[in-house]
């Protein structure tokens, strides 16, 4: 049993007290028969029992003149009637389905009939049946049955109204409940539905061309998001949820509904006329003869002739008699259904260079049919002109084109589909001529564009979830260029593997040693958030890393990062990603690989979390770790610059509700970009170092200041006795006074103006100055190391 069933119908509904509200209906009905061909039914109330008659085929054979009459006998006292003609677009016909569906609930009897499609249906059906719900239709209309049943409102209105909240999708219902007869039409207004007057009473049709056919006049439409009830009173209005935009589907103009119905206050028939007049504005052909292929392509025909001033002729005749092709239930009947339903007439034909019009090709089962029969009567030229534009999406409200695979503009050009239906030449009615012809009236085009009014269904794919693999490959794209900048010496392939490949050069490491390091960038992202700054992040995550690792003396060889996410914005990513890149360039590693997690839910919207993780190479021989540190070695810092990535939880307390944006004259540029500015990356300066001083140990500073970081390459009894003569940057001065922090704290919590330490023996200290300064550093000399614990201030 499908769980996507997916219609596309007419429904009627009157409230006529004292009126043959039976026989109203039946002709109500025979009027919308060109929207479903394959079942129809009747429901009759008197205001407390239905009675129901419904079956497979057209109205009229349906209804014989004595199942009419009985229905009306078992109601004789029918104040109200509802009606609904049907063909399916979600696989073989099932009887279960047919319309008007009847159930017992609180509020009494409820009949209900449906046109249109709801996307959220497979949801609210695994919802319903979760709570205990027994299905007997695979019919969207069921769910709105039991939803209405379950609502507690009192008011009728204001509980269709709770029900539409849930429903998404394009619909216009009919029910009748009580004494009254409801419509309620989506939101957007996808799906017709209109109020009209006959005599002192009310009905309800999906066109306008039923109302005119049962003698009533047309009131208005039924507003997009709106109920109307119909009772002995009249018609009340009741304003239920409002989309943020007008969207009826365009297709009705072009195809489905009656030349002679007037939609939301077009005509339509008005309406295919312009399109022929604006296809030939776009399109004209030298020809012979315009023809139609009836009868939805008539009126464009007739438009793109009068347009060209080119003679007009029925070359197709059309036996009545036969249903619909487009809406048969499976392809083999919509191919034997072309080849009866269809001939074309010699005389006017033969020898003549033939404009044909249609209104759409969905499959090109039709088109292709129809072409060869016009050659086969003779014509020297076909060519097709098609009064919409090419349909290369899926409709998710209720058109026979759920399946996109089965369309044939989404699988072929339009010169590809020109050879295949046979025509000496294809040309389809733009956009633009669309919106002209339609008045530049708000409409659903996604069929044309797959731009969705309402959200579309797709199953229970990752997108649907939150997860947007589109998006991830467009991140790859946009990174590629920045990761192909890092590439280095060792690196195997490119990004997009499962895993990174890299070759160690163990010419240059005979005794290789791997040394790691793994970190994040912690709360400082808050003020990427704010200043919607995302392109120095991505340093901050490098330098992280690579500096942990270069305390050991290891070169960093390559990079790994991990970008979390709740919503993927590509270009988002991109910056931050850009900012690793650039990271991995200073530090002269590759960055070989990452991850983009995509976690709906997880993260608020904009905010990410980015973390990395470092490889890097020293020979055995090689390792720091500040075991061999003597009595009288001496410290060296190298200047930070700034706050680098830590202690943000309390820069962010101190400077909470402040202007990012403000320049501060102590700082002399604007808060934000001295709280943002990225981590030093020391790799160069150090490696230079490396090669030509011994270097005893060394400490990155991060979280826990001076103090404690270059206690952890301590040996027992021994302690650093600091002299802070170096100048501290203004932004430390700034958070000690605005935040009223301790001086104590202040070095325990930051780097205060020193990112990097080297320890190295009193005779290398004029060598390691020397060098370090030729590389562009200002170093400066911390203290010296003598017996104590840990760091000490003078």
């Amino acid at each position: 049993m499908s769980i996507k069933p997916r219609e596309e119908c007419g429904v009627f509904g009157i409230y006529a007290p004292g009126q043959p509200v039976v026989s109203l209906t039946y002709y109500g009905l025979y009027a919308l028969q060109h929207r479903g061909q394959e079942s129809a039914g009747i429901a009759v109330s008197d205001g407390h029992e239905i009675q129901v008659h419904k079956g497979r085929g057209l109205v009229s054979e349906v209804f014989s003149n004595d199942q009419l009459q009985d229905l009306a006998n078992q109601s004789s006292s029918s104040v109200m009637a509802m009606g609904h003609v049907r063909y399916s677009t979600g696989g073989a016909f099932q009887l279960a389905n047919i319309q008007p569906l009847v159930v017992y609930n609180g509020r009494g009897m409820l009949a209900l009939a449906m046109n249109g499609r709801l996307v959220n249906g497979a949801e609210i059906r695994a919802e319903l049946a979760a709570e205990g719900t027994v299905f007997q239709s695979t019919s969207d209309a069921e769910l709105v049955i039991h939803l209405l049943a379950q609502c507690k409102r009192d008011s009728i209105l204001e509980a269709a109204a709770e029900v539409m909240n849930r429903l998404q999708g394009g619909y216009g219902i009919v029910f009748m409940v009580e004494d009254q007869v409801v419509g309620m039409r989506d939101p957007y207004g996808v799906r017709p539905l209109c109020i009209g007057r006959l005599g002192e009473s009310y009905c309800l049709a999906s066109e306008s061309a039923a109302l005119d056919t049962i003698g009533a006049e047309l009131v208005r439409d039924v507003a997009p998001g709106e109920v109307v009830a119909l009772t002995r009173d009249g018609f009340t209005a009741y304003r239920g949820p409002k989309a943020p935009a007008h969207a009826p589907c365009a297709f009705e103009y072009i195809y489905f509904a009656r030349p002679d119905s007037t939609l939301d206050g077009l005509n339509v028939g008005d309406s295919r006329v312009r399109m022929g007049i604006e296809l030939y504005r776009e399109h004209p052909i030298d020809a012979d003869v315009v023809i139609p292929v009836p009868d939805s392509g008539t009126l464009a025909a007739l438009g793109y002739a009068q347009a060209g001033g080119l003679p007009f002729a029925e070359g197709l005749m059309k036996n009545r008699y036969v249903g619909r092709t487009f809406i048969q239930p499976t392809q083999a009947m919509r191919e034997v259904a072309v080849r009866i339903k269809l001939n074309a007439n010699a005389s006017f034909l033969k020898g003549k260079r033939v404009v044909m019009v249609d209104d759409s090709i969905v499959r090109g089962t039709t088109s292709s049919k129809l072409i060869e029969l016009v050659k086969k009567a003779g014509a020297a030229e076909v060519h097709l002109l098609i009064s919409s534009p090419p349909v290369r999406h899926a409709c998710h409200y209720g058109m026979d084109t759920s399946e996109r695979e089965t369309l044939i503009a989404r699988r072929f050009e339009v010169e590809e589909i020109r050879q295949l239906v046979g025509a000496d030449s294809l040309h389809y009615l733009s956009e633009d001529g669309l919106k002209r012809a339609l008045g530049d009236r708000p409409a659903c085009m996604a069929c044309f564009t797959g731009e969705y009014p309402v959200a579309k269904l797709q199953g229970l794919t990752y997108r649907q979830s939150g997860v947007d693999i589109d998006a991830g490959n467009r991140v790859v794209d946009l990174i590629k260029p920045h990761v192909k900048q890092t590439a280095r010496p060792g690196v195997l392939g490119g990004i997009g593997g499962f895993g990174g490949l890299f070759q160690l050069d163990l010419a240059k490491y005979p005794e290789p040693v791997l040394v790691s390091g793994a970190d994040g960038v912690g709360t400082k992202l808050k003020l990427a958030f704010a200043l919607n700054k995302h392109h120095t992040i991505g340093i901050d995550a490098v330098a992280m890393c690579v500096n942990d690792i270069l305390t050991h003396g290891a070169e960093p060889l390559f990079f790994l990062d991990y970008l979390a996410v709740g919503k993927l914005n590509p270009e988002q990513a991109a910056q931050v990603v850009q900012g690793i890149a650039q990271g991995c360039r200073e530090a002269g590693c590759a960055l070989l690989g990452g991850e983009t997690a995509e976690m709906p839910g997880f993260y608020k919207s904009g905010e990410y979390d980015v973390a990395g993780f470092a490889v890097g190479v020293v020979n055995r021989s090689d390792i720091i770790d500040g075991s061999t540190i003597t009595s009288g070695d001496v410290a060296i810092g190298l200047p930070s610059s700034g706050l680098h990535s830590n202690g943000y939880s309390l820069v962010r307390r101190v400077f909470a509700g402040r202007d990012l944006h403000a320049v501060v004259e102590d700082l002399g540029e604007p808060l934000g970009e001295a709280l943002l500015r990225p981590t030093r990356i020391y790799v160069r300066p150090i490696l230079e170092l490396l090669g030509k001083v011994r270097v005893k140990g060394m400490a990155h500073i991060t979280g826990g200041g001076l103090t404690e970081n270059i206690a952890r390459i301590l040996p027992p009894g021994l302690g650093l006795a600091i002299e802070p003569a170096w100048p501290v940057p203004p932004i430390f001065t700034l958070i000690r006074e605005l935040g009223r922090v301790a001086e104590q704290e202040m070095y325990r919590t930051f780097n205060m103006g020193i990112g990097y330490a080297v320890v190295v023996s009193p005779d290398d200290l004029p060598a390691a100055l020397a060098i370090l300064r030729a590389v562009g550093e200002e170093p400066v000399v911390l203290g010296s190391i003598g017996p104590g614990e840990g760091v000490t201030y003078r």
